[in-house]
């Protein structure tokens, strides 16, 4: 146990500063956790002589890391979209089986047994990395993070089966071909069984607890059930991470999947850096001094195979080829799972220690490069393809957007994009949506919405959707490159175009607005915005003051929300509305204590200070109503005075002098 709380320590210590440099020159942090493990491996400094210490605290880095992407992850597209994911899948692995297959067999030489062990362990991709590096940069919605996430699951799939060719290419006798489709039914038989009792299972447990109202009673069973699904998988023969993102995707159904994430993100975090660390520990810096060439050789031919066979694969299913292209980059790597085949490869006499250690270099090498062309995947998909349709199917003949003027551009059709083509549809305002997911076109087109499907930052698609003659276009897509890219090109198609762009986070608001949107809208911050005009509405500030300070707030980039320096003037401008009387109109309802009292009965006006200047009955308006009159259900009693006179005057009415605060909206 010392020894572990000792390689932990020592694990922080150096991938901490190596962590917080990358982050200043704006790399990947995974590249400084790999770079830390290199450095503090048994190869090099020697701190931590044996990596198997750390094996488990990384496993379980994978394990949630895969957890917490099924709970990202929607089981309904997963199940819609099971086809196109197999047919990817097979393509991307078959290919790059056969491309290695070919380059090893004439260039590299050796047995055929030991050229499939190799060419089926190059064929997967790493799944950790991989699903970080998408959910970080919040793109598991985009069309190229579903295709890469559906292709990455099918390689995991398909673990098991691989594992199971090894010893029978060893002439082991262990299995046979019979053996190996009847382990490959197994695993999907697997998958299902698990699936489907957990799905019938797991929601009881979670509602169960949840009604005794403890957040670490609930924790401990996401815990409990995220280790036991593993545990269940991995004792028929799937893997542990497979168990947990089944896990995940079970529970992304319920209603507390938002308060488990935020619970689960921190140990993710921690243990799935370790899993980085651990990888990084592999590599043994003299075998690569001794043999940089070819195996830098071997490192650059990999990564460029696998980007065309996942390119292939995934222009193969039907996407434009920018998507392809990001596809591609995004798989050019070798797994850590291909890591656990070459060790049984090693053990069963396939592979010899030199050969093992090469291919352990080429492959922490690739995880290496890997994030760093994740980063730099879709600046170039839109530099390579930005000069045609990049493989865009052609849009239905339906309407086209040149025949369109003064209308509305929708980029993508999510619920956002969807909910405003509804409005402008029952407005009878003229709109196009354009959009890349083949499913949410087909449910465009059996809603007789105007869709046309294109990639957004092609010239050519927004040509098509009449970008010279809109007036408005709205984003409405996850995929923050596509966007940027887009909105630069609509501008200089159309400069007096009004742009809108929906966005997640509140540190993309200065790159579009650089790039030219006219209005940003970060989700986080509407709703802040939302809640607070909520609050001055109960306090009964007027609604031009509260709309004026909403445009303020958006006029100066939500700095307000952000932590910038606030505009002092208009905050002490706030201040004088808020200390300034107004009128505030209340109606009386059937509950209200007023209600059927005589006006002089309620002394408003020593109790509250607040004055009633007029009673409006039956849309007839009585100025100065006498004492005598009788306040009736329906009434609107118009008041004057400051804020908090007429707040006081509103709790009188409505639950009398020792009543409890208001809790019906007004009407101003």
């Amino acid at each position: 146990m010392p020894q572990i709380i000792q390689d932990l320590a020592l694990l922080l210590l150096v991938s901490l500063p190596i962590n917080v440099f990358f982050h200043r020159i704006r790399l990947p942090s995974i590249m400084g956790f790999l770079i830390a493990g290199i450095l503090i491996g048994p190869h090099c400094l020697g701190w931590i002589g044996n990596p198997s210490s750390v094996e488990n605290l990384a496993e379980i880095g994978i394990i949630l890391l895969l957890f917490i992407i099924g709970l990202e992850f929607s089981i309904s597209h997963l199940l819609k979209n099971m086809a196109s994911i197999i047919s990817a899948g097979v393509l991307q692995m078959g290919l790059a089986i056969a491309a290695w297959y070919f380059l090893h067999k004439y260039y590299l030489g050796g047995p055929d047994p030991v050229i499939l062990a190799v060419c089926m362990m190059i064929a997967l991709s790493s799944t950790a990395i991989v699903m970080k590096m998408i959910t970080d940069r919040a793109e598991l919605d985009t069309l190229h993070g579903r295709t890469t996430v559906g292709i990455l699951l099918f390689q995991d799939l398909c673990v098991v089966p691989l594992m199971l060719m090894i010893p029978l290419l060893a002439h082991s006798g262990q299995t046979s071909g019979t053996d190996f489709a009847l382990a490959f039914t197994k695993a999907l038989a697997a998958v299902a069984g698990i699936f489907f009792l957990s799905r019938l299972l797991v929601p009881r447990f979670l509602s169960a607890v949840a009604r005794m109202g403890s957040k670490e009673h609930l924790t401990l069973l996401v815990i409990l059930i995220i280790l036991g699904t593993g545990w269940v998988s991995h004792q028929l023969g799937l893997s542990l991470a497979m168990g947990a993102f089944i896990a995940g995707l079970i529970i992304s159904e319920s209603e507390y999947s938002h308060q488990i994430i935020l619970d689960i993100l921190p140990l993710r975090d921690y243990f799935s850096s370790i899993f980085f660390i651990s990888v990084g520990m592999l590599l043994n810096i003299g075998n690569l001094l001794d043999n940089f060439s070819i195996i830098m050789l071997l490192t650059l031919t990999l990564i460029i195979l696998k980007m065309g066979s996942g390119f292939l694969a995934s222009l193969a299913v039907g996407n434009p080829a920018r998507i392809s292209f990001i596809v591609g980059v995004r798989l050019a790597q070798v797994g850590e799972f291909s890591l656990i085949l070459a060790g049984l490869a090693l053990a069963q006499g396939l592979l010899s220690s030199d050969n093992h250690q090469m291919f352990l270099s080429v492959t922490v090498l690739t995880m290496l490069f890997a994030p760093l062309l994740i980063q730099v995947s879709s600046p170039a998909s839109h530099f390579l393809f930005s000069g045609g349709a990049g493989g865009i199917k052609e849009e239905p003949p339906a309407q086209q957007g040149e025949t369109l003027q003064g209308h509305v551009i929708i980029a993508g059709y999510d619920v956002v994009g969807r909910n405003l083509a509804r409005v402008l549809k029952e407005t009878h305002i003229p709109f196009m949506v354009v959009e890349l997911d083949g499913d949410l076109i087909k449910h465009a087109l059996t809603e007789d919405v105007p869709i046309q499907y294109g990639d957004v930052s092609q010239r050519a698609t927004l040509d098509r959707a009449g970008i010279a003659q809109a007036k408005i276009i709205a984003y409405s897509i996850p995929d923050l490159q596509a966007t940027q890219q887009s909105v630069r090109l609509a501008r200089q198609l159309n400069p007096g175009v009004f742009i809108m762009v929906k966005t997640r986070f509140s540190s993309q608001v200065d790159e579009l607005k650089k790039a030219g949107a006219d209005q940003v809208i970060p989700e986080e911050f509407e709703t802040s915005i939302e809640i607070f005009s909520r609050v001055l509405r109960e306090f009964q500030m007027p609604n031009n003051i509260i709309e004026q300070q909403v445009e303020l707030v958006r006029l100066e980039g939500y700095s307000m929300f952000r932590g910038l320096s606030l505009n002092v003037e208009s905050l002490r401008n706030f201040s004088t509305y808020l200390t300034a009387s107004l009128s505030q109109s209340y109606q009386i309802t059937g509950e209200c204590w007023s209600h059927g009292k005589q006006f002089d009965h309620l002394e408003l006006t020593r109790q509250t200070g607040a004055t009633l200047i007029a009673v409006v009955r039956d849309n007839h308006a009585q100025p100065n109503p006498p004492a005598d009159f009788c306040i009736q259900k329906g009434d609107v009693l118009i008041l004057f005075g400051r804020h908090a006179q007429v707040d006081k005057a509103v709790r009188l009415l409505r639950s009398g002098p020792d009543g409890e605060p208001p809790q019906v909206t007004l009407n101003s």
